[in-house]
C-alpha cells in the first residue's frame, strides 16, 4: 500500500476567481478529452453514417440504464465515505474500506451482467420491436459489468482527492476508444459496433484499474461476510442516486425508442448528434460544479444567507461563461456540423440550434439543483428529477410529431424552462432559497442576444444573418468579459501571462 495521497483541491470562498480557476483546471483536461471525442465522432460519422451513430446511441443508453439500475449507487455513495476516511488520515481504515468498495463493485458487476443477459430478449423487443437483437444485447452485457468496476474505482480516486489522476484517466480512456474503435469500423462497418464497444470499454476498465491500484492494490475479499456487511450502508446511501439515474437513463431510452418508431434509425442518429452538439459539448462549462461547487454548497447549505450567496454567485458565473459560448455556437452551427460530422448530418442543425436555449436555462438551474443533495433530502431530489424526466420523455416525441427534428430541439428548451421553474419554486418553498434579481438585467440581456442569434440563424437573407448575428455575439462576449474583468481583473492577468511568455521566449 502506498503512502496516503495529498489533497489536491481545497475549499475556498465562492469568488469568481475561485470558480473560474477550477473551471479552467478541469475544463482544460475536459477540452482535451472532448477534442479526442470530436475526432472519434467525426470518423464514426463518416464511416457509419446517421444509422450507425443511432445504433451506438441506443446500445449505450441500454447499457447505462442497466448499469444505473444494478450498481446500487456505489459510484456515488463511496466517494463521501472514502473522503471522510481520507480526512481522518488512517491508511488502514482506508485500505479496508477500499477493499469493501471493490468487493461490492465486483458483486454488482456480475449481477448487472446476468440481468442484461436474462432480459436481452425483452430489450430487443422493447427497442426494435423484434427479437433479432437478443444475441447482441447478451453480447454487450460485459459492458454493464465493466461500468460497475469503473464506477467503484473512480469513486475511490475521487474520495482520495486524486482529481488530476481522474482527469488523466479520462484523456487516456478517450484516446484508447478512438484507437480501438476506428479500425473496427473501417474493417467491419456497422458490424464492428459491438466489438468496438466491448474492446474500448475493456481498455477504459484496465486504465482505471492501472491507476487506482497504484494507490491501493487490489485485494477484494469475496469470502468475508464482514466485508460484505460493511458495504450495506453504501447501498442505503446510494438508493436515491440509483433511482435518479434510472429515471434519467430511462427517459433517454424512451426518447430514442419513440424516435426510432416515429422516424427511424437515421433520425435517432440526427437527434443524438444534435444533442451532443447542443448539450454534451456545452456542458464542459459546468465542469467546476462537480469538482468544486458541491463541497462548498454542502458547507454553506445550513446557513440560509451563505447558501443564497453561494448559489446565486454560481448562477451568475455560469451565465457569464455560457452565454457567449452559446451565441457563437448558434452562429457557427453549419461549420460545427462540418467539423464534427459530415454533410449527411445537416438535418441536425435546426434541432441543435433550437436546443441552445436549454443550456441557457440550465445555467440558471444547475447551481440550485444541487441543493437537495447537499442537505441530504433524497425525496425532494428524486421528485424534481422524476418531474423533469417524465416531462422531457413526453415533450420530445410530441415535438417530433409536430415539427420533426426541429420540434425536438424546441421541446428540449421548453423542458429546460419547466425544470428551471420547478427547481426554483420548490427550493424556495422547501429550503428558503431566494433567487437574486439584482443580476436580472444581465440575464435578460444575454437571453435576448441568444434568442436573436437563434432567430437570425434561420433567416435566408445572408445580409441579415451575418450582420445581426455577429453583432449579438460581440455584445454578449463584451458584457461577460466586462463583468469578469471588473470582478477579477482578468484582462490584466491575461496580458501579464502573455508578457511573461514573451519574455521567456526572448531569453
Amino acid at each position: 500500500m502506498s503512502e496516503l495521497p495529498t489533497k489536491e483541491v481545497g475549499q475556498e470562498d465562492a469568488t469568481y476567481e475561485h470558480i473560474i480557476k477550477y473551471t479552467g483546471l478541469f475544463g482544460g483536461v475536459q477540452g482535451v478529452t472532448m477534442l479526442v471525442g470530436v475526432i472519434r465522432n467525426k470518423l464514426t460519422a463518416a464511416l457509419l453514417g446517421p444509422s450507425g451513430l443511432g445504433l451506438i446511441n441506443i446500445y449505450n443508453n441500454v447499457v447505462r440504464l442497466l448499469s444505473e439500475a444494478t450498481n446500487f449507487g456505489i459510484s456515488f455513495s463511496a466517494v463521501r465515505n472514502v473522503s471522510e476516511l481520507f480526512d481522518e488520515g488512517d491508511t488502514r481504515k482506508i485500505a479496508d474500506f477500499v477493499d469493501t468498495v471493490r468487493t461490492w463493485s465486483l458483486m454488482t458487476a456480475i449481477f448487472g451482467m446476468v440481468v442484461c443477459c436474462a432480459i436481452s430478449p425483452l430489450l430487443s423487443l422493447w427497442t426494435f420491436k423484434n427479437y433479432e437483437y437478443t444475441a447482441i444485447f447478451c453480447a454487450i452485457s460485459p459492458i454493464v459489468a465493466m461500468m460497475s468496476i469503473i464506477g467503484g474505482e473512480i469513486a475511490i480516486l475521487k474520495g482520495l482527492r486524486q482529481l488530476k489522476r481522474v482527469a488523466l484517466i479520462s484523456v487516456f480512456g478517450a484516446a484508447s476508444t478512438l484507437i480501438l474503435s476506428t479500425p473496427l469500423y473501417i474493417w467491419l462497418g456497422i458490424k464492428g459496433i459491438v466489438p468496438a464497444l466491448l474492446l474500448s470499454n475493456l481498455a477504459v476498465t484496465v486504465i482505471h484499474l492501472h491507476y487506482s491500484t497504484k494507490t491501493y492494490p487490489w485485494q477484494a475479499t469475496w469470502r468475508s461476510m464482514n466485508n460484505i456487511k460493511k458495504g450495506i450502508p453504501l447501498i442505503k446511501l446510494g438508493v436515491a442516486f440509483i433511482l435518479s439515474g434510472v429515471f434519467g437513463q430511462g427517459a433517454e431510452l424512451l426518447i430514442r425508442i419513440a424516435l426510432l418508431d416515429l422516424g427511424g434509425l437515421d433520425d435517432v442518429g440526427f437527434y443524438n448528434s444534435g444533442y451532443m452538439m447542443a448539450v454534451t459539448y456545452a456542458s464542459v462549462i459546468f465542469v467546476a460544479l462537480e469538482t468544486d461547487y458541491f463541497p462548498r454548497l454542502s458547507v454553506a447549505c445550513f446557513d440560509k444567507k451563505k447558501m443564497n450567496v453561494t448559489i446565486n454567485r454560481q448562477i451568475e458565473a455560469c451565465v457569464l461563461l455560457m452565454s457567449p459560448f452559446l451565441t457563437i455556437f448558434v452562429m457557427a452551427m453549419p461549420l460545427i456540423v462540418q467539423i464534427l460530422f459530415t454533410d449527411r448530418f445537416t438535418p441536425a442543425i435546426p434541432m441543435a440550434t433550437c436546443a441552445a436555449l436549454y443550456m441557457y436555462f440550465k445555467s440558471l438551474t444547475l447551481p440550485a439543483a444541487y441543493l437537495p443533495l447537499a442537505v441530504g433530502d433524497s425525496k425532494m431530489f428524486l421528485t424534481v428529477e422524476f418531474i423533469y424526466d417524465a416531462f422531457v420523455a413526453i415533450a420530445i416525441p410530441v415535438g417530433y410529431k409536430m415539427a420533426g427534428l426541429t420540434g425536438t430541439g424546441i421541446a428540449l428548451s421548453v423542458a429546460g424552462f419547466v425544470d428551471m421553474l420547478v427547481i426554483h419554486l420548490t427550493h424556495r418553498w422547501k429550503y428558503g432559497f431566494k433567487f437574486s434579481f439584482t443580476p436580472m438585467p444581465l440575464y435578460l440581456a444575454q437571453f435576448v442576444l441568444l434568442v436573436s442569434c437563434i432567430v437570425v440563424s434561420f433567416s435566408e437573407n445572408p445580409m441579415i444573418k451575418w450582420t445581426i448575428g455577429p453583432v449579438c455575439v460581440f455584445i454578449s462576449a463584451a458584457i461577460s468579459l466586462y463583468i469578469l474583468n471588473r470582478e477579477m481583473n482578468i484582462i490584466s492577468k491575461i496580458m501579464n501571462k502573455v508578457k511573461k511568455g514573451k519574455d521567456n521566449a526572448d531569453q
